[in-house]
């Protein structure tokens, strides 16, 4: 009882520490963007600034993929590394990490911090368990708490990390009790939300990530038009996908890291000529976007929806490594707007079953897209967000089972 109580008290430290360095790392590459796409521009005004900046990005970039390595690493690769050996590598790979995603944010790609940050605290987690003197399964479970709590607080959706634990399988390995583990889940993850949420207050405040609708007025001819919703939602995953394959492929045929990451940055500059919407990963632009979405053409908003989501794989398959979680999310949701626009009963809903149709089929795992969205849309979507997520997951499994 005596070691429980220790160690819930361990996890509310771990919260707040993820709370603090997702804080203080989010706010430095808030204040560079600042900098580098507000400050300066209002000294260089020119109509090609964003290419100037794309192509000194993919330089530096370039530079450090040749010379130091692939950093930041992925999400994907820190869980695998961390479901393989219970750990994460930390000598030497903070700093990369921390560099290379400063590097990669700052310069404007379409990738989100995410894969930076559990890369991250991961290492930082790993190197202060070496310190403790507890076996290896407890350090194991403290680190499977911060990374849980890290996601959670990064997309501001308090049960994601949870739902990670459950679809990677790694939630069963290390705790014994279902009660215990959703304990210590919900307490480090509670605290690692309010240690970001006090700490935020203390940098300029930005748009929150969130998605607006129009107020829910339920009408009966929506329901001729969610199956619709859905395939296109799914389509577009699938076109994410191909895309992603497509510029991996076309990665591998040029070898030189350097011209990569150069190509990578004009290519984020001259999407950033044609609308500021294609810079970053979106988490920021995705409220302000949707207020007007509705308003939009829905030529605009498909070739918005395509164009993000090839910039997306081009800068991460080019090096510029970084997550594909918000953009996804922000790209799935210009197509759902796209299809609103044409058909506009209940738009909120046929939005939101396109975005979890489509992200469902881009990460593959039901239950975190219905935690991610959870927040995003209003609650009495969520169910059919859920039926969406569980849906599609199922249909790709007998249809890739058919295939074998």
């Amino acid at each position: 009882m005596k070691f429980n109580l220790v160690f819930i008290f361990y996890s509310c430290l771990l919260g707040i520490l993820v709370g603090v360095v997702a804080s203080l790392f989010l706010g430095v590459v808030n204040a560079l963007i600042h900098l580098v796409w507000t400050t300066l521009p209002e000294t260089f005004d020119s109509t090609w600034y964003p290419l100037w900046m794309g192509a000194t990005g993919g330089v530096l970039i370039g530079l450090f993929q040749k010379y130091i390595g692939d950093y930041p690493k992925t999400m994907h690769e820190t869980l695998h590394e961390f479901q393989e050996t219970g750990r994460v590598t930390y000598e030497g790979a903070i700093i990369k990490n921390s560099s290379a995603a400063l590097l990669v944010l700052t310069f404007g790609a379409s990738l989100g911090p995410e894969a930076a940050l559990v890369s991250i605290l991961g290492g930082l987690m790993t190197w202060i368990g070496d310190r403790m003197t507890w076996t290896i399964h407890k350090k194991e479970q403290l680190l499977e708490l911060g990374i849980g709590a890290m996601l959670a607080t990064i997309f501001y959706a308090p049960f994601v990390g949870v739902s990670e634990a459950i679809e990677e399988g790694i939630a069963e390995r290390r705790f014994q009790s279902k009660l215990t583990k959703a304990l210590l889940y919900g307490i480090t993850t509670a605290c690692g939300i309010l240690a970001f949420t006090l700490l935020n207050r203390l940098f300029p405040s930005a748009s929150v990530f969130g998605i607006s609708t129009p107020e829910v007025n339920w009408t009966r001819e929506v329901l001729y038009f969610l199956v619709p919703a859905i395939l296109i939602g799914a389509g577009f995953g699938a076109v994410f996908l191909l895309l992603g394959r497509w510029t991996d492929q076309l990665a591998i045929k040029y070898s030189s890291p350097l011209g990569l990451a150069i190509s990578a940055g004009l290519a984020i500059g001259l999407f950033g000529i044609w609308s500021p919407y294609f810079l970053f990963s979106g988490e920021h632009e995705l409220l302000d976007f949707s207020k007007e979405a509705l308003d939009q053409s829905i030529l605009f908003l498909v070739l918005l929806a395509l164009g993000k989501a090839l910039l997306t794989n081009i800068c991460f398959s080019f090096g510029w490594r970084g997550g594909k979680i918000f953009p996804a999310i922000f790209s799935s949701t210009s197509i759902g707007f796209a299809f609103a626009v044409l058909f506009p009963y209940t738009p909120g809903l046929l939005v939101a079953v396109a975005v979890a149709a489509s992200c469902t089929v881009i990460l593959k795992q039901p239950f975190v897209t219905a935690t991610l969205l959870l927040f995003l849309f209003p609650l009495q979507f969520f169910p059919f967000i859920l039926f969406v997520a569980i849906l599609i997951k199922r249909t790709s499994i007998r249809i890739e089972g058919s295939i074998k």
